[in-house]
């Protein structure tokens, strides 16, 4: 079985171009915060831009392009820590800062990560099983003949990893 993570179209392009190694997520509105959590060590983005833009789902489906590695998971308690680690992602700090004090708990949880560029893309078409404002996916197995290029480390990956210690 493979799993696929919903990520911001705009973030998932990031890590694509190596600007960005890291994943933040609260949880979606039919989940638990502890559901939403990287309790696995590898998974597919499906890029998402249902919260960008209020940009709606297309309904064309998924493209995957990407399949990350967890190096590091776990939970940021502090939005001082945070703050510091945005500047290395593309992701909007008013929204991070919205979900980091929504719900029951001030946290978010992170992933850092190693990417892999999918060649060719991998498209899903849509499907109600990948609907839903939810975090975690169920994926077919992926298509045979996919082959995966490492996105080279940068010093935003460096940087990222110092700020995490």
């Amino acid at each position: 079985m493979s799993l696929g993570f919903k990520e911001l179209a705009s973030v998932c392009q990031a890590i694509a171009s190596g600007r960005q190694s890291l994943l933040l997520r609260k949880a979606g509105l039919r989940e638990s915060t502890a559901e939403s959590g990287f309790q696995t060590r590898h998974f597919y983005l499906l890029p998402t831009r249902y919260h960008e833009k209020k940009d709606k789902a297309s309904g064309d489906g998924f493209q995957i392009r990407l399949r990350v590695e967890v190096i590091q998971s776990g939970d940021l308690l502090e939005w001082s820590g945070i703050e510091k680690l945005l500047p290395l992602t593309a992701y909007d700090p008013a929204t991070l800062r919205q979900h980091f004090e929504s719900r029951d708990q001030k946290l978010l949880h992170f992933a850092h990560i190693r990417a892999f560029l999918l060649q060719p893309e991998w498209h899903l078409p849509p499907s109600p099983s990948l609907s839903g404002c939810r975090s975690w996916f169920e994926l077919p197995n992926p298509p045979a003949g996919l082959s995966e290029t490492p996105i080279p480390a940068t010093e935003t990956s460096r940087r990222t990893a110092e700020l995490l210690v």
